[in-house]
C-alpha cells in the first residue's frame, strides 16, 4: 500500500525525534516531532479501504511497517492515538471497570476479539472507555513494545476550549469524527461513515437537532479531507451558516513541505499530538 501523503525529512543529526500514530477503521497515519527544534518535521498518512476487517487491516499496517522506510528509524518516544469507533464517555460517578466491556457491548454489539481500555479524563471527572481489535493493537505493540495509548475523545475534548460554543468535524475519505461543545458544556464526540456529501451532512444535521442547535445559524468548523471546491463543501454550505478551516496549531514550527499543503490537512494530527505532550 502507499501512502497518501509522505512529508519525510532526513535527520542528518540524528537528534531525538518523538513518533505519534493516530489509527482507526479509515487508516494510519505519523507524525514526527523534533524536539530540540520543536519542529514537526514528517507526515505520513495511509488511507484503507473501506470494507476491511480487523485482521485485514492488522495485515496492511503489518505491511507496512515492514516496508515503510521511514518506519524503520529508531524514536525516542511513540504515542498511539486510537481512532475507532467504539467508544463511549462516563462519568466517574457511574464509571465501574467490570462493567466498561458489557456497556460497550450494549451500545456496539458483542466482539470477543477487542482489547478494552479505560482512559480517566481527570479534567472533566470522565472515564473514556474504549475497545481495539486485539489482532490491530498486537500488531502495533509488536512494532513498538513501549508505545503510550490513548483514545480521541479523551484528547478532543480540550480542543479549542476558548470556544464555548463548537461544532468540529474532522474528515477522512469516507468516515467523520464530530464535537460538539453547546453553552461550555460538552454534548457528544461521535464517529461516523459516509459514503455521499449528502450522508455527510445528514448526519451533521442529525447530531445538531438532537442537542437544539440551530445549523444555520452555526459556523462548522472543518479539518482533514475537505476542500473549499469539493462537492461536500458545497453541500455543507448549504445548511451551516459558514465553514472555517482549522489552522495549524501554535507554538510549533513545521518543516517547508508541511506548510506547502493547506492547513487543515494535517492540522487535527498536529492538534492530537499538542494534547499528548
Amino acid at each position: 500500500m502507499n501512502p497518501t501523503f509522505s512529508i519525510t525529512s532526513v535527520n542528518t543529526a540524528a537528534l531525538p525525534t518523538h513518533l505519534f500514530i493516530n489509527a482507526g477503521k479509515q487508516g494510519i497515519s505519523f507524525v514526527e516531532l523534533e524536539k530540540e527544534s520543536n519542529t514537526f518535521v514528517s507526515v505520513i498518512v495511509y488511507h484503507f479501504p473501506k470494507q476491511l476487517s480487523s485482521e485485514e487491516i492488522a495485515a496492511t499496517v503489518n505491511n507496512i511497517f515492514a516496508t515503510d522506510f521511514f518506519l524503520q528509524k529508531n524514536f525516542n518516544r511513540v504515542d498511539i492515538t486510537w481512532c475507532f469507533n467504539e467508544s463511549i464517555l462516563v462519568p466517574s460517578e457511574f464509571f465501574e471497570k467490570n462493567a466498561a466491556a458489557e456497556m460497550l457491548n450494549m451500545v456496539y454489539g458483542d466482539a470477543d476479539d477487542r482489547s478494552i481500555k479505560n482512559q480517566l479524563v481527570l479534567k472533566y471527572n470522565l472515564y473514556n472507555s474504549y475497545r481495539v481489535a486485539a489482532a490491530i493493537e498486537n500488531t502495533i505493540i509488536n512494532k513498538f513494545p513501549h508505545i503510550h495509548q490513548s483514545y480521541q475523545a479523551a484528547l478532543l475534548i480540550d480542543f479549542d476550549a476558548a470556544d464555548k460554543d463548537l461544532l468540529y468535524c474532522n474528515f477522512y475519505t469516507d468516515s467523520l469524527t464530530v464535537l460538539l461543545r453547546k453553552n461550555g458544556q460538552l454534548q457528544v464526540i461521535q464517529n461516523f461513515e459516509f459514503t455521499t456529501p449528502e450522508d455527510a451532512v445528514y448526519h451533521l444535521l442529525n447530531v445538531c437537532q438532537s442537542f437544539e442547535v440551530d445549523a444555520t445559524q452555526t459556523t462548522l468548523t472543518a479539518s482533514g479531507m475537505i476542500d473549499a471546491t469539493s462537492n461536500l463543501y458545497n453541500e455543507l454550505y448549504k445548511y451551516f451558516a459558514a465553514v472555517s478551516f482549522t489552522a495549524l496549531p501554535g507554538n510549533f514550527n513545521y518543516a517547508e513541505d508541511i506548510n506547502n499543503y493547506p492547513a487543515h490537512y494535517f492540522s487535527h494530527l498536529f492538534a492530537t499530538a499538542a494534547c499528548v505532550l
